[in-house]
């Protein structure tokens, strides 16, 4: 739940989350078990997919605070009125305000492995702190966004609170017409409001960060665009990164294709690579990848188009911070990762780097020639660590008769140092 001091501005009042139903999974996180999509069975770390939609104005909703109104919904024509109509009629994403909703959800699908698909059709129950009506595809949403009046819109009042998992309805205070019919950096009022209380209802709690300016601080701030890096991390620790999407990467019949090398350095995680400090995350920023926790497991796919002398670098990233009291919080020491290289078969172990340390460093430098090989990153600690993996080399033209010693090197290497692959 969000108040404002008044429309706008950075400071407020910091208050208790109002939320129902937390869900506890594995590792006692909060997040959706099941969806309309998915069905159950839901745990840490699993990409999930969510649907969302608006209830028609006149849907009752039950107070949830003490001061809150029992006016039925009337969000419709509040954003209507307050923004555009446009063309009108029943199909709602022809309306304007359709975009700045639907922009919200499509954010954070960006940067964890969370899905969402609009959702016409609602039931028509009302809004209340009950897991019913559940998702149902063609019927009614798993999230499903009301508003009316809650408490005004001045002093430090309510501008909307959502439920936790799985329910993650989400309640906006239509009262405050002055701070929601801002259209500066196109309606950047509302948009973090939506993306505060839908943090939430994906199972995110407050945080309280208040040097680092996240976006799950309990007050409204407008001096960011949207998910920052510690919204984004505890999002990858419920859902993972988009690469656990349609199937994930945990295979490496499944290797996410980072494409041929040619002698051009490869980079990728870099976003979450901010140094100690911790800096503002662009609304475009994606690039953003973790193993979120010690079952999950990243193949990455290299096809060489020569013989190189290459170097795989796997760095633990993301700055240090303040993060509910802990004034030295950092996401580049959460988790202890290892790295190592396969061949083309995906089962076969040429080079194997552990240095049995959170946070540490992982490389392996070999003579490789033409041809695929696979990268697997794991973690041996239950936390979330985003990491940045880049792939470096040179051309290199082996002597008569040093690819026959390369081939029992990497016999060697499979006698002696074959581990777990996941």
């Amino acid at each position: 739940m969000l108040r404002p001091i008044s429309a706008l501005t950075t400071s407020a009042l910091v208050l208790v989350l109002f939320a129902t139903l937390n869900v506890s999974v594995t590792f006692g996180q909060s997040r959706w078990g099941q969806t309309a999509t998915n069905g159950s069975g839901l745990g840490l770390g699993d990409a999930t997919t969510i649907t969302w939609g608006f209830v028609s104005d006149g849907t009752a909703i039950t107070p949830a605070l003490s001061n809150e109104s029992t006016d039925a919904s009337d969000l419709i024509g509040f954003l209507d009125t307050n923004i555009g109509a446009g063309a009108g009629g029943a199909d709602l994403t022809n309306r304007p305000w359709f975009t700045v909703f639907d922009s919200i959800f499509e954010r954070w699908g960006n940067v964890s492995g969370l899905s969402f698909s609009y959702e016409a059709n609602d039931s028509g129950e009302r809004i209340d702190n009950t897991v019913a009506p559940r998702g149902q595809l063609g019927v009614v949403a798993d999230v499903r966004i009301s508003g009316h009046s809650i408490d005004g819109q001045t002093g430090g009042n309510t501008l909307a609170y959502n439920y936790f998992p799985d329910h993650g309805d989400m309640v906006i205070d239509t009262d405050n017409v002055s701070f929601y019919s801002n259209s500066s950096s196109n309606y950047l009022g509302l948009r973090n409001v939506l993306a505060h209380e839908f943090g939430h209802g994906m199972g995110l709690p407050h945080v309280t960060a208040n040097n680092s300016r996240q976006l799950m601080e309990g007050s409204i701030n407008t001096t960011f665009d949207g998910p920052q890096i510690d919204d984004i991390h505890q999002a990858q620790r419920r859902y993972g990164d988009n690469w656990e999407e349609n199937g994930g990467n945990d295979a490496f019949s499944v290797a996410t294709d980072l494409g041929i090398f040619d002698g051009t350095d490869m980079l990728i995680g870099a976003d979450a690579n901010m140094g100690a400090s911790v800096v503002e995350v662009d609304p475009d920023q994606v690039d953003f990848i973790s193993i979120d926790n010690d079952t999950d497991v990243d193949f990455l796919q290299i096809t060489l188009d020569s013989i190189y002398d290459m170097s795989f670098a796997l760095d633990m990233v993301g700055p240090t911070y303040n993060h509910d009291g802990d004034s030295s919080y950092s996401l580049a020491n959460q988790s202890d990762l290892d790295m190592v290289l396969l061949a083309s078969d995906g089962t076969t172990v040429l080079a194997d780097s552990n240095n049995a340390g959170i946070g540490v460093s992982e490389q392996i430098d070999m003579v490789l020639e033409a041809g695929t090989y696979y990268v697997q990153i794991l973690g041996n600690t239950d936390a979330t660590q985003f990491y940045q993996f880049g792939a470096s080399g040179f051309s290199a033209v082996p002597e008569p008769g040093s690819m026959l010693a390369l081939g029992a090197l990497g016999a060697l290497l499979v006698g002696r140092r074959r581990r777990r692959v996941r």
